[in-house]
């Protein structure tokens, strides 16, 4: 299958990564490969639905793209930017794998996935968990991290202590195995930025936690 995943990949590179998140594609692909290592999920399923997960996103104009960064978005407006990247995904991957016959039995799987990937209040299987993990784990990574640090302006010890508040929420991640991927990666920034444990100045962040997107990606 790893020719047929490669080429799932080339088909929805030119969708790839629009919001000024380079590495994005990749670097939740690779935590999707870790993750199926750690828990019994099924691969035809959760790889081509975490390369294709964030192709609608490609569809929307800049200023779309962008809302849910904005200060002042309401959350209707997030939603209503967040149903358009997922059902303009859907159409993109249905299309790929279409092109590619690829096995109808995944198929139907992997476009309720990304129909709501961002949207989705509860869990619907354990693929579908594993891909949302994957994609989550995203702002735990080296490149996610620095991403959020120059787009918000935050503080590197305000982020960590952010989204480690988030490991353990209800809800947050599906599976254990991503939480343990993600106490290691922020063990890695911990070190990367000479971040102590606690005790960091939040008033040096020049956002307000509230302000702050829960469900960015």
């Amino acid at each position: 299958m790893t020719d047929t995943y490669d080429r799932i990949w080339e088909a929805a590179l030119p969708y790839q990564d629009k919001r000024d998140d380079a590495g994005h594609a990749y670097v939740t692909y690779t935590y999707a490969q870790e993750l199926l290592q750690l828990a019994p999920g099924t691969p035809e399923v959760v790889l081509p639905a975490i390369i294709m997960h964030d192709t609608g996103w490609s569809k929307l104009s800049r200023e779309e793209r962008f809302v849910i960064f904005q200060p002042g978005t309401t959350p209707e407006d997030e939603l209503a930017v967040r149903y358009r990247h997922q059902d303009e995904g859907v159409k993109i991957a249905h299309a790929i794998l279409e092109d590619l016959r690829y096995d109808a039995k995944w198929t139907s799987e992997i476009l309720e996935i990304i129909s709501e990937h961002d949207t989705r209040d509860h869990f619907i299987s354990l693929d579908e968990g594993l891909v949302r993990d994957a994609d989550k784990l995203w702002r735990f990574s080296e490149i996610g991290f620095r991403a959020d640090i120059e787009r918000f302006e935050f503080d590197p010890g305000f982020l960590h202590d952010k989204i480690e508040a988030q490991i353990d929420k209800p809800g947050f991640f599906y599976s254990d195995a991503a939480r343990e991927l993600a106490r290691r990666e922020l063990a890695a920034r911990r070190e990367q930025y000479g971040i102590l444990l606690r005790g960091m100045d939040e008033a040096v962040t020049e956002i307000s936690a509230e302000e702050y997107s829960e469900a960015a990606v």
